[in-house]
């Protein structure tokens, strides 16, 4: 407690944990002595990182089956449910539709949070299974001759989570000093958050205050505040950066994920995951927490180009996650249900590495 490591709120006067908090403490056995430690195994992770640092890029088929289901039976009241589908975007390419519930409207390819939508008053359940390409290109920033003059888009603000506080100006202006270019800006921020982030799982966003300040200030968060601090000082350093998320597909398991994107012109977007760098760097395995600052993995499925982004169709009033979306959203009569009442799945079909 005294360390920051539990999170816990009040709740009408009695100390509430987070659910998952013991397996926050045991990511740090040293500082919970008698916890089993995290489980954690990156000996294929660090053989594919190699061999896609050895071949420049690496490509990868993957087949996942994701659905949605209302707890409640319909029984005539309107359902409407979003399912991610995968972005059209530099990554994935040729993306297969092979099975979807009757019905389902795909949004454009480039929608900010891509989805297929279903309205009915029959069911209320539904799945898609699809299959796309992904690749993944490695990419050395230090290697990297930026142009003189960079532009200015994603820069800006975002309020309320990527609000340019004072703190996080200073801290900004403090990293990057001395830096020259985008590059070395964006290599002394990873190095930061990275190196004195450390995870920790959190409530819901909309229970946080602002993201990117409260991450800094704490030292504590998830993928998507890591990635939001990331993003935040970027900015504020004139390094355009922007957010990008979806799931973790490694061949074993499917979960939800984010990272961050920055801007060096003349080579567009490159990528970082502050949370898998901060996960190498508690490993003690630096080679690992260099590659995630330029590059990602081939495991991985893009649903989001932006955070606090609508669906299509434009989603409920209340949303039960408005940042993101990565399992999906449901409504029925037109009031957004809470996870407690839907159930949501995504699971592996096929994956084959090229």
């Amino acid at each position: 407690m005294d360390a920051g490591r539990a999170d816990w709120r009040y709740i009408n006067g009695e100390m509430r944990l987070h659910e998952d908090f013991v397996d926050s403490l045991r990511i740090y056995p040293k500082e919970a002595v008698g916890l089993a430690p995290e489980a954690e195994d990156n000996t294929l992770r660090n053989q594919i990182l190699a061999r896609m640092e050895a071949e420049g890029s690496l490509t990868a088929v993957i087949t996942l089956r994701a659905a949605i289901r209302s707890k409640q039976a319909p029984a005539g009241r309107e359902v409407q449910a979003w399912l991610p589908i995968p972005l059209e975007c530099p990554q994935q390419s040729g993306i297969e539709f092979l099975e979807m519930t009757p019905g389902g409207v795909c949004a454009p390819g480039d929608a900010p949070q891509r989805t297929v939508w279903w309205k009915s008053r029959e069911r209320g359940d539904f799945s898609v299974t699809y299959r796309y390409c992904y690749r993944a290109d490695y990419v050395s920033p230090a290697s990297l001759t930026p142009d003189p003059v960079q532009p200015d888009f994603d820069t800006g603000e975002e309020t309320p989570h990527l609000a340019f506080t004072p703190y996080l100006r200073a801290l900004a202006a403090r990293l990057t000093a001395g830096c020259r270019g985008p590059v070395e800006k964006a290599a002394a921020i990873y190095d930061y958050v990275t190196g004195h982030v450390d995870y920790r799982y959190q409530p819901a966003y909309l229970q946080l205050p602002p993201i990117a300040d409260y991450c800094a200030r704490e030292l504590r968060g998830d993928c998507g505040v890591m990635a939001l601090l990331f993003i935040a000082l970027c900015r504020i350093a004139g390094v355009p950066a922007r957010w990008e998320s979806g799931l973790s597909v490694r061949p074993d398991h499917v979960g939800p994920h984010d990272w961050a994107q920055f801007y060096v012109q003349p080579y567009g977007w490159l990528w970082c995951d502050c949370s898998f760098g901060s996960s190498a760097r508690r490993k003690g395995e630096d080679q690992r927490r260099a590659h995630y600052f330029g590059s990602l993995d081939p495991w991985r499925m893009v649903a989001n180009r932006a955070c606090l982004a609508p669906l299509t169709p434009p989603d409920p009033e209340v949303r039960w996650d408005p940042y993101d979306n990565q399992l999906g959203e449901m409504t029925l009569d037109g009031r957004g249900l809470t996870g407690d009442e839907m159930e949501r799945t995504v699971e592996m079909v096929e994956f084959q590495l090229l």
